[in-house]
């Protein structure tokens, strides 16, 4: 193949004062001098230490029902590190932006766009990867960033916050629901503790010892540490949200408590959970019902959560910001893959909204 048509070739070589390429209609390169088409991001890549690198990629532009973000700020949740191990997605993903969650500054916006405009703070999710200096997202999938908040500090809130506020939407949480939220302390856990409590719920919530204190600031009314006490079963719940239940047999299992916790109409709802669980959600609806809560990535819901935070009533959990970087990358991966993060894990995109 001529060393023109070498895809590979030009990004080797761009140290080297060659001029940048862009690929046209899947093969024709054209050079492009200076790098205001291209922009740094971190990708999947099995050939790399980790399964991520670094990578200059062409920078997108929106198309209809999209906006262009400046990305400040970006996220990682468990299912980015999860990702390149599923069939047939591991393999789609090879080359292509990590992460869900982002907060950064609209640039570009679609002709059809008409709730964001370019200036705007936005926070929310993205599924054309998020730790990259420019992405296009959904703009059904973002809203405007809490005031208050940082770039960084918003950028913790999307998949948690819509996680936890949709469960317990589905778990018909309301003024004066009891609640009891299992695993309080994670990144779901603790801002379902926060939202239920927004909410009007009365919150009981299952940590271990260290986080006890963590989780009684979260607002939880009763925290029980679960290495000493077992979950009161009475009085009963009208929602139990389990963060917990998964298919690794190192997690507790909790859907028993589903039968002797639940108070009448009571309703149990989970974010992960064994082979069955999984199945029954993808099974038709009049076949058999589901507990199980997949993330909607709603700008409606994600404007309910920005209001509470401006309330004061939630607040994103930031254990650490990392560097934007394929090794900073790779050990917030590791950090996840430990299971005992208690805040997420954020990555300072750019300085600049330009």
């Amino acid at each position: 193949k001529p060393l023109w048509l070498n895809q590979s070739w030009p990004r080797r070589n761009r140290t080297f004062g060659l001029p940048r390429y862009r690929l046209l209609s899947g093969r024709v390169l054209l050079p492009v001098f200076g790098s205001a088409d291209f922009m740094r991001a971190i990708v999947y890549s099995r050939k790399a230490a980790g399964g991520v690198a670094e990578a200059n990629l062409p920078k997108p532009s929106p198309t209809a029902g999209q906006v262009l973000v400046r990305v400040r700020a970006a996220a990682v949740n468990p299912v980015d590190f999860k990702l390149p191990g599923i069939p047939v997605v591991g393999g789609q993903i090879q080359g292509k932006p990590i992460g869900l969650d982002l907060a950064g500054v609209v640039t570009a916006v679609a002709d059809d766009v008409t709730s964001l405009k370019v200036g705007d703070e936005v926070y929310g999710n993205s599924s054309k990867g998020t730790l990259a200096e420019f992405t296009c997202a959904e703009a059904s999938k973002v809203a405007k960033k809490p005031a208050k908040l940082s770039f960084e500090e918003a950028a913790a809130l999307p998949t948690v916050a819509l996680t936890s506020l949709q469960s317990l939407c589905k778990g018909n949480v309301r003024q004066g629901s009891r609640v009891l939220i299992l695993g309080g302390s994670g990144g779901c856990g603790a801002m379902g503790v926060q939202i239920a409590k927004a909410m009007g719920a009365f919150v009981v919530a299952n940590c271990c010892t260290r986080n006890v204190d963590k989780v009684t600031q979260h607002g939880a009314d009763v925290v029980i540490d679960y290495t000493t006490e077992a979950i009161p079963l009475d009085p009963k719940y009208d929602c139990i949200y389990d963060t917990v239940t998964s298919p690794d047999s190192k997690d507790m299992n909790y859907q028993p408590l589903a039968k002797t916790a639940l108070a009448d109409n009571g309703q149990y709802v989970c974010i992960n959970g064994f082979l069955t669980t999984w199945l029954r959600h993808f099974m038709p609806r009049w076949l058999c019902s589901s507990n199980l809560v997949l993330t909607n990535h709603s700008a409606v819901d994600l404007q309910r959560i920005a209001g509470w935070v401006d309330e004061g009533l939630v607040r994103p959990q930031v254990q650490e910001i990392l560097p934007f970087s394929a090794e900073g990358v790779a050990q917030g991966f590791d950090i996840l893959k430990g299971r005992r993060a208690t805040g997420k894990l954020v990555f300072t995109v750019s300085q600049s909204s330009e």
